[in-house]
């Protein structure tokens, strides 16, 4: 014992400590390992019964948010005045009526099928006297026998049709626009089965069932997974249905918040199989191993790191006595040695914080001149290579080309603005004529301008670069969907005592309130229009800005606001 005791005494330091904690920790380790793989199994399976309850939960969720969209759908157009107005119009002239559901009807069901790809069909039932207009419109006669046209006929809601058989599922109900009219319309929606029901097509595993079912307990969607072994175990929905009345383990419940629907899901009971804990087991088995190791790799770095603090320090002096001020001099301790090793880390972090101050204020300063320099020299270079191309332009006989390329010259000349923020009203119309220039060359001249501003307001200040979006937008969303008529952009201005007023007027397709509230909002997707009433706001205070009117199918007006004072040219623009 006197031996082992005089042993130990005389081993060094960090095998004393790798010793005593190997042996303390080892133990204990092995034992929790133990008392863990007892339990592996239920962990195991209520791990997976929690995943696949959330599976469940997350298909469920996805289907009913499915069905909201499709019911907010068929709230949209059975009480679309538009559409009830279409519809309800004497047909007597057949070709105005015609083309009216040409017109308006078919381009906003046309626009409906294309945001919901997996819809099928979408037509509206009415009248007995009304043509068969494609698959829009039809008479009322073609559904009045089919097996859900009572019910359809007296829901103001949407009613569910899903035949499982026949993969089918339509979503219909009578329109309450068309029936304030005097007239019974059905409202007719058919979609994709498969679209409606792919949340349940991808769940992982295999030996599961799903069933889907109405508040008749009518089947509405299966999907049976088995392997070829186990396909004895697969039961019908009485059957699992009995299982939930009984509580049985392996079978979730879940209800849709859309619907009366009901979603039942239920595994093979030995769907935990032998090689699932094997893995658990082993996974646990390599964790042990790991955690030894690692234990022992950290109390050798930990023992080593204690007996070694000094000559760590030894060797950091020898590093700044050369100059190399990149050492990591760290200590928590607050003995002797480790008093020493904060002292020392201090005093270098302090010298190191004065040389680092020295150079960032001077790499700050060059980077200052470098962007300053940028400025200068990057419209130039921008300039020279517009120019040359104008040049060249102009010596092989390319007119267009050289109009096009003074016009870019001119747009980022003024653009750019050599950095500033705010600009006169006459260099703003510069900039937006040189962008309708390239528009009208672009558009082979295919709308029309007017554009007149009263010199007397040309000197007055306006935040650079804003009506170039909004010639954009006019002439993108309105102008250019146009079928019907030639466009024509308007931009006038008009001041009064404290403002000043810039229209910029299309007659294009228009957009409705909920649009324009969109288009300036914090949602918008699109950010040009909102960027500019954004910056104005910012620049001179809320009450200035952006204002939208519109009227669907005649145009669009968007009036600038701005204060009225005169712009004051900087050193640079003189």
């Amino acid at each position: 014992m006197n031996k082992f005791v005089q042993f130990f005494r005389n081993m060094k330091v960090r095998y004393k400590i790798i010793m005593i904690y190997f042996v303390i920790g080892l133990f204990p380790l092995i034992f929790i390992g133990t008392l863990f793989f007892s339990q592996i199994k239920d962990s195991v399976i209520k791990q997976i019964k929690t995943s696949t309850s959330n599976t469940i939960e997350l298909a469920t969720s996805s289907l009913d948010s499915n069905i909201k969209v499709y019911n907010n759908l068929s709230d949209y157009l059975a009480y679309n005045e538009t559409v009830a107005n279409i519809v309800s119009n004497d047909t007597n002239d057949q070709f105005d009526f015609y083309k009216e559901l040409d017109k308006t009807l078919d381009p906003m069901l046309l626009s409906v099928a294309n945001f919901h790809t997996d819809l099928e069909q979408v037509t509206i039932y009415a009248r007995d006297d009304i043509v068969q207009h494609g698959s829009t419109l039809a008479p009322i006669t073609q559904i009045e026998n089919e097996s859900w046209f009572k019910k359809a006929s007296q829901s103001d809601t949407p009613v569910w049709i899903i035949n499982k058989d026949k993969k089918e599922v339509i979503n219909v109900r009578k329109m309450p626009t068309l029936e304030r009219k005097g007239i019974l319309g059905i409202l007719y929606i058919r979609m994709n089965y498969d679209q409606l029901f792919k949340s349940f097509n991808n769940f992982s595993g295999d030996n599961y069932g799903a069933y889907i079912v109405d508040g008749d307990n009518h089947v509405l969607y299966e999907k049976l997974k088995f392997d070829q072994d186990r396909e004895s175990q697969m039961l019908s929905f009485n059957e699992v249905k009995g299982m939930v009345k009984r509580k049985a383990d392996n079978v979730i419940y879940k209800n849709s918040t859309e619907t009366n629907w009901k979603v039942y899901y239920y595994h093979s009971r030995d769907n935990i199989s032998d090689a699932r804990l094997s893995e658990a087991a082993n996974f646990l088995l390599l964790v042990m191993v790991v955690t030894i190791i690692a234990a022992a790799i950290a109390l050798w770095a930990t023992s080593k790191f204690i007996v070694s603090r000094l000559e760590a320090l030894q060797n950091n002096i020898k590093l700044v006595e050369e100059g190399k001020l990149e050492v990591m001099v760290q200590s928590k301790d607050q003995d002797e040695i480790g008093q020493l090793i904060t002292g020392f880390g201090h005093m270098i972090n302090r010298i190191k914080f004065l040389i680092e101050e020295v150079y960032e204020s001077k790499l700050a300063q060059k980077n200052y001149e470098m962007r300053a320099l940028q400025q200068q020299i990057n419209p130039h270079f921008l300039y020279n290579t517009l120019s040359m191309i104008n040049f060249m332009a102009i010596e092989s006989g390319q007119n267009d080309i050289s109009k096009i390329t003074l016009a870019l010259s001119d747009f980022y000349r003024t653009a750019l603005n050599k950095g500033h923020n705010t600009t006169c009203l006459a260099d703003e119309l510069k900039n937006m004529n040189a962008y309708l220039d390239i528009q009208q060359m672009m558009h082979d001249y295919e709308f029309d301008l007017d554009i007149e501003i009263d010199d007397a307001i040309m000197d007055y200040e306006t935040p650079n670069l804003i009506l170039q979006p909004i010639v954009e937008n006019a002439i993108g969303h309105g102008i250019d969907l146009l079928e019907d008529r030639k466009g024509v952009l308007k931009v006038y201005a008009t001041v009064d005592q404290e403002n000043v007023y810039i229209m910029v007027e299309d007659n294009g397709v228009g957009m409705d309130e909920e649009t324009i509230n969109t288009m300036l909002s914090q949602n918008s997707k699109g950010y040009g229009m909102r960027n500019v009433n954004q910056r104005i706001k910012l620049l001179y205070g809320e009450e200035y800005g952006l204002h939208i009117e519109s009227i669907v199918g005649q145009g669009t007006i968007v009036t600038i606001r701005l204060p009225k004072h005169k712009y004051e040219k900087r050193p640079d623009q003189k």
